[in-house]
This record gives structure tokens, C-alpha cells and sequence, in this order.
């Protein structure tokens, strides 16, 4: 059988009080205390019940995490920054993929709030900013890489600007010399989609001797390579194509290496995140630098901060961060 609390307390030769400010930290307890009760806990092989403080303090020091994809390595290295500051900080995660489906989204607001989560970290949801914001329910909530309009102190806001990452971008390959820019765009309904659209088409627009097609795809290797396939089958010859993502530039990547066209001596490729392969692909990625581990450390942090916040009663605020997004050029372009 394991030991309890009352066993380190009797070995410790101290009272069960004594025992559990060492281990929570709560109440001061004297350096020679302190000795007797950690070397009690190591002879005993003792680990405090998670369940049992949970109960006690009404915490469940479980964190739910929301992505719509997890095979992305974009929201993977979002949630291992995530992951970093929750084991650091003594708590578990709940993590749930919804593919991007709203009513999945939904469903999963519901079961964190059934299994009574401290807090939700939602990253890239679809489902509209009203149910966003009903759904916290007064639980404290991170929302990661969407901007939107929310005055619910309970919710918390952290995103990169998609629509000067793509501006940017759009003005690198403009310097290039590039005339004419295939555009294979992410989901409509994806907020940081349209922007990173937004952005690109503004900046193109602006020389009324540039054109643009543009397609849109579900942010997947195979969207790029399909969609560019097709375009190379039309009369349409880019000599600029910027994707959505890194994961469908990739695919674009493929379609045209097939095809024997010289990357970017015929056509230049660019995507957007920075992903980790981008940098090994051939030829490397041309991209939108985001901080997606530092964008999830911090989402973690925050949230931290504001279940904090609401235990001591303190006044809590609806907070917004933009984080700046950076080029890097490699061989593509």
C-alpha cells in the first residue's frame, strides 16, 4: 500500500498541517521542519493525491487545449509551448482535435467544461466570435492565432499580424521583379486566412501592372499540390506563387518540381508559418516567420496568470497581444 499524508506526518514527527504547507509551499515552515518532512517523503516514496487537493481546493489543475489539427506541425509546435509551461507549473493537459469542424469545437468547450477544466486554450477556432464568447462560462480562456473582438474579461487574445506577414511578403517577391502571382489561399471561414489574403492582394494591387489569380485550399499538402496542377494546365503562367500555409506550399513545391520547372529561376514559391521542415525542403522555403512555441508558452502563461488572478479576486480584464511576424528568404524565391 502507498503512503498517505499521515504516514510522512508520523515519520516526519509532525503534524499533517505541517506536511502539506511543505509541500504546497502556503505557510512558512522552518528549514529544520522542511528537512524532516522531504527526507520522510523520500523514505516513504510518498506523492501527494492530485484528486485529493483538487477536491480541497477546487481546482483540477487539468488546462484544455483546443487545436484543429494536430498533424500540422504549425499547432504541434504551438501546443509543445503549451505542453513546456503546463509541466512547469504542476498542471496536466486535456488535449482534444476538432479538424476545424465548428460543431466539434463546440463539443469540446463542452466536455472541458464537464470534466471542469481550470482553464481553455482554443487555438484557430471557426466557430463564430458569439459562441466564442459564450462559451467561456466564466472559465478563463486563451484564444491563439484569431483576432477577434471580445470584451469578456474572461477571455484573453494572442495573435500574429497575418495581414502584414503576407504584405511583407508580397513586397520581397515584388522586388524580385515578379508581374503576375498565383495566390493559393487557406479556408474562408479562417480568420488568419483571409488575412494573410488580405495582406498579400492589398500589397499586389498596388502596381496597376501586376495581376493575380487566386484559389483557395484547406491548408493541406495536397491542396497546394492539387491546386497547383490545375493551374499549370490553364493558359495562367505565374511567375510568383504564394501559399496559405507551408503545408501547401510544399505541395506546390512537388507540382511543379514534376513538371521540370526551375524553382525560382521560372517559378518563385512562398509560404507562411515557418514550420520546421521548411529549411530541408528542396529547394528550402521561402516564409512568414510566427513564434507559434513562444505563441503557446505565453498563451499558457497568460492563462496562469488570470486563473491566479480570479482566485485572489482580483480585477480581471479582456487582454489582446499581436505578435510580429518576420521573413525569411531562402532558396525558393
Amino acid at each position: 500500500m502507498s503512503a498517505n499524508i499521515k504516514d510522512v506526518a508520523k515519520y516526519a514527527k509532525v503534524s499533517t498541517a505541517t506536511v502539506s504547507n511543505v509541500i504546497t509551499g502556503k505557510k512558512y515552515v522552518s528549514p529544520n521542519l522542511q528537512e524532516k518532512v522531504n527526507e520522510a517523503i523520500k523514505e516513504l516514496n510518498y506523492r501527494p493525491s492530485k484528486l485529493a487537493r483538487s477536491l480541497k481546493i477546487k481546482k483540477t489543475f487539468q488546462i484544455g487545449l483546443m487545436v484543429p489539427d494536430i498533424t500540422n506541425p504549425y499547432f504541434a509546435e504551438i501546443a509543445r509551448g503549451v505542453e513546456e509551461e503546463t509541466l512547469k507549473n504542476d498542471y496536466q493537459l486535456f488535449l482534444c482535435n476538432t479538424d476545424g469542424v465548428p460543431l466539434r469545437e463546440e463539443d469540446t468547450i463542452k466536455l472541458f467544461l464537464d470534466h471542469r477544466v481550470d482553464g481553455i486554450i482554443s487555438v484557430a477556432p471557426r466557430m463564430s466570435e458569439k459562441k466564442i464568447n459564450g462559451f467561456s462560462n466564466n472559465v478563463p480562456t486563451v484564444v491563439v492565432d484569431r483576432h477577434l473582438i471580445s470584451t469578456n474579461p474572461f477571455i484573453d487574445i494572442i495573435y500574429t499580424n497575418n495581414y502584414k506577414g503576407s504584405y511583407i511578403l508580397a513586397d520581397h517577391l515584388i522586388s524580385k521583379n515578379h508581374k503576375r502571382f498565383f495566390c493559393v489561399a487557406g479556408p474562408k471561414n479562417v480568420h488568419s486566412s483571409r488575412r494573410r489574403l488580405a495582406g498579400f492582394v492589398e500589397r499586389v494591387r498596388e502596381d496597376p501592372d501586376l495581376s493575380i489569380k487566386v484559389v483557395f485550399g484547406r491548408f493541406k499538402f495536397e491542396d497546394g499540390y492539387n491546386l497547383m496542377n490545375d493551374l499549370l494546365k490553364t493558359n495562367f503562367c505565374p511567375t510568383a506563387v504564394f501559399a496559405g500555409n507551408d503545408m501547401m506550399a510544399w505541395g506546390v513545391l512537388e507540382a511543379i518540381k514534376e513538371k521540370n520547372i526551375k524553382i525560382p529561376d521560372d517559378i518563385a514559391v512562398a509560404g507562411f508559418d515557418n514550420i520546421y521542415f521548411c529549411k530541408y525542403l528542396v529547394p528550402s522555403l521561402t516564409t512568414i516567420h510566427q513564434p507559434k512555441y513562444e505563441a503557446g508558452a505565453i498563451a499558457m502563461r497568460t492563462l496562469l496568470k488570470k486563473i491566479d488572478a480570479i482566485k485572489h479576486q482580483k480585477k480581471i480584464i479582456n487582454k489582446n497581444l499581436e505578435l510580429e511576424p518576420e521573413l525569411i528568404i531562402r532558396e525558393s524565391t
